[in-house]
């Protein structure tokens, strides 16, 4: 899907002969960094927020829900699809659709794409604040590096939060 995806991209960014900007300077590296602990943090909070108003427990089915999408990853696996993700998706959303029709529509692309399964389908609203955050990356800085970057990190630091440090348990098994 994400091949298709950077294939479309690329495709309307030539037929619309919009902007194309990749430049990897420290700047760059920084600003996607900074994308990147937003995003986590963003993440984190909204996790901290299920666990006050709804509950410890609902918040760590949630968490344990998303840890079950990656179970048995590898770390190839998780650089691999962060950068595969980012490429594809970033190239899509933030080069071709939002260069094209606007934050508002790559950001409510990005969201609706990233509609899941109903165990984790309150992940999904959160996507559409990452394509936010995500957005406004590129539209501040001008460069699809800095969106593909933010995207990757968070990616990948995702799988491997989930495989390595959070664990997932059978149900029925104590964490």
């Amino acid at each position: 899907m994400t091949f298709a995806l950077a294939g479309t991209g690329l495709w309307g960014i030539r037929y619309f002969g919009l902007p194309l900007k990749f430049a990897l300077s420290p700047a760059v590296l920084l600003y996607g960094l900074a994308g990147f602990a937003v995003l986590t943090i963003w993440t984190f909070g909204v996790q901290l927020g299920y666990a006050l108003f709804k509950g410890r427990d609902h918040a760590d089915r949630l968490t344990r829900s998303l840890a079950k999408e990656f179970a048995g990853s590898s770390i190839f696996q998780a650089l691999l699809g962060g950068i595969t993700a980012a490429l594809g998706e970033e190239l899509f959303f933030r080069g071709f659709i939002q260069a094209q029709w606007g934050l508002a529509a790559g950001v409510l692309l990005f969201g609706l794409a990233h509609f899941g399964k109903k165990d984790i389908r309150v992940v999904s609203y959160w996507s559409f604040m990452h394509g936010l955050i995500i957005g406004l990356s590129y539209r501040f800085s001008g460069n699809l590096l800095v969106p593909m970057m933010t995207h990757g990190f968070f990616d990948m630091g995702g799988v491997i939060y989930f495989t390595w440090i959070m664990k997932p348990v059978e149900p029925g098994v104590e964490a």
